[in-house]
Formats: C-alpha cells, sequence, structure tokens
C-alpha cells in the first residue's frame, strides 16, 4: 500500500484547504438538527445505534489519521463529528 500512497508535500492550497475546513464544518452542524429532533421528541426509536457508534469509531480513525499527518482540516472535522455523534449516541440511550 505504500506505493499507492504519496508523501505530504510542502506545497499549499489554500482555496482546497479552506473549503475541506468549511465542509468538515458544516456537515457536522447540519446534523444538528437531528438531535434536536430526537431530544425534543424524546423519541429515538427511528435512529440506529450501531449506525452512530460506527460513525464514531471511524471518525476515531479519521482523527488518528489527521493527527499523525497534521491535517487540520480532518482533525477538525472530526473532533466536531465526534462531538455530535457521541451526543446522538447519549440521546439514543436516554430515549
Amino acid at each position: 500500500m505504500r506505493h499507492i500512497m504519496h508523501k505530504r508535500s510542502d506545497r499549499s492550497y489554500p482555496i482546497t484547504d479552506a473549503l475541506a475546513l468549511l465542509v468538515g464544518l458544516a456537515q457536522p452542524i447540519m446534523t444538528i438538527p437531528q438531535i434536536v429532533l430526537v431530544f425534543t421528541l424524546h423519541d429515538s426509536s427511528q435512529i440506529s445505534l450501531a449506525t452512530w457508534v460506527t460513525y464514531d469509531i471511524a471518525s476515531v480513525v479519521l482523527l488518528i489519521y489527521g493527527f499523525r499527518h497534521k491535517l487540520m482540516p480532518i482533525i477538525i472535522s472530526q473532533i466536531c463529528w465526534l462531538v455530535v455523534q457521541t451526543i446522538m449516541i447519549i440521546a439514543i440511550f436516554t430515549f
């Protein structure tokens, strides 16, 4: 797999980096209405615990990857995802 991966260059891609950060923040923010709905209706019967736990596990893997490669858009987005996903898991257990 080493041949597939390439070394990180020192080249800067400010537009791509900014876009990745924007999308990385927008996605978890778009999950907030779902969380509000569950907490408002006190009903998580249609929400899959397995799905949200799997999302959390995937976020931890990607967060480690982001730290390992010093990729701030991935680090920030995965921290945001961990927050909203964990809140959803709490909501599932609560309701």
